[in-house]
């Protein structure tokens, strides 16, 4: 929240000595920050004193400032909720920018506070198929079992790969068929797969309607949102960012895990990149997906890419 050099030398009206609750604070900044400007911060005449221009704006401005600073550095559930209602004020259009960094700087932290290190007996529960500890112990999980799943598409006798393609009246695959479809066969074989207390269901429910293509959750806690994406998506290059990051990922029981999932049908299906290029290989457009995620996003983003095209079981 350091993008205001000088508001720190004009803190002499900031209350920061003065202990406050979360409804105190932001009932105060709503006030507060209907009567001072965000921009008044910029103000620079390169002195400390601000030559006789700390006036009553300003001091309001610094003391709005410092409140919105404490409240991004809480991890606290009631400082997220005062961020969303100071964000959903209308008088307080002035501090958006603000405000939305420091929502944003906020998620990180409660994030980091809410996860839970599990402790030897939790570790073994997991391996043994019982409870996870935490979303990403939930998320490693599933990336183990997707794991299994495509190996069994990629090695096994049966097939599988066909549950993924229309056929012709020849039994002979022709089209690829529709994503909810895709979703529906993979959740079968996952649930199969998985521990009695984790549920996997299908358009999980996330904030303001929006719905990931699969849920799974443990108990209340936690849960993990699944995007699927067939390799032929419009969106195959964006969605990672503008669908499961953005929209459910941030939920609280996910903790920033999600898994990003891709079926490839073929390099003549693929969605070219941005920059007209198609990858080769579905290890390749892993690489290529895991490329656009940040250092941050990495650790918690998990990108699995299900072969799915039958290549490799035509040429047994």
């Amino acid at each position: 929240m350091g993008f205001f050099p000088n508001a720190s030398r004009r803190a002499e009206f900031s209350l920061s000595d003065v202990e406050l609750g979360y409804g105190v604070m932001e009932a105060i900044i709503a006030l507060a920050g209907g009567f001072a400007d965000a921009q008044q911060l910029w103000i620079d005449d390169g002195d400390d004193n601000m030559g006789g221009r700390f006036g009553p704006q300003l001091q309001a401005a610094v003391l709005v400032y410092n409140l919105i600073r404490r409240l991004a550095a809480s991890p606290d559930k009631d400082a997220s909720d005062a961020l969303e209602g100071l964000l959903a004020e209308p008088d307080l259009s002035r501090w958006h920018r603000v405000l939305s960094r420091a929502r944003d700087s906020q998620r990180v932290i409660r994030r980091d506070a809410d996860y839970r290190h599990p402790d030897f007996k939790k570790v073994c529960k997991t391996l043994d198929n019982h409870s996870p500890a935490n979303a990403a112990d939930l998320a490693a999980l599933l990336v183990d079992r997707l794991d299994e799943i495509a190996r069994q598409i990629q090695t096994g006798n049966t097939d599988d790969w066909r549950q993924y393609w229309n056929e012709d009246s020849y039994g002979r695959p022709c089209k690829p068929k529709a994503e909810n479809s895709c979703r529906d066969a993979l959740l079968s074989d996952l649930r199969q797969r998985l521990p009695g207390n984790v549920d996997a269901q299908p358009e999980g429910q996330y904030a303001r309607g929006k719905r990931a293509d699969i849920r799974v959750s443990s108990g209340r806690e936690f849960q993990v949102p699944i995007e699927i994406k067939k390799n032929n998506h419009p969106d195959l290059w964006n969605a990672i960012n503008t669908q499961l990051i953005a929209k459910y990922t941030r939920n609280h029981g996910a903790a920033g895990q999600g898994i990003y999932l891709v079926l490839w049908f073929g390099k003549e299906y693929t969605k070219p990149t941005p920059s007209g290029t198609r990858p080769d290989t579905p290890g390749e457009l892993r690489e290529r997906l895991e490329a656009t995620l940040s250092d941050e996003e990495a650790r918690r983003i998990s990108v699995v890419v299900f072969d799915v095209s039958g290549e490799e079981s035509n040429s047994r």
